[in-house]
């Protein structure tokens, strides 16, 4: 029950909750996180050149320099 408890601490402390789903709602609206397809390309190919990511959840998810991961996320 302490888990509970702590988890409810943590959401009572919070100022926001982000809920995220993954590529089930993403994929249903035209978004595939997983591909290095033309869209991804388009908007990410720097990315891909400088430090080999692929996919938009390789970007968002791997470890980039901190500036680059910003920079990823902003784009995104």
């Amino acid at each position: 029950m302490s888990e509970f408890n702590n988890a409810k601490a943590l959401i009572d402390d919070a100022d926001a909750i982000l809920i995220s789903a993954s590529n089930g709602l993403s994929i249903s609206e035209g978004y595939n996180i997983f591909a290095e397809n033309d869209a991804f390309k388009k908007y990410f190919s720097r990315f891909t050149k400088l430090y080999g990511v692929h996919s938009i959840l390789q970007g968002a998810m791997g470890k980039l320099p901190e500036k680059a991961h910003n920079e990823f996320i902003e784009q995104l």
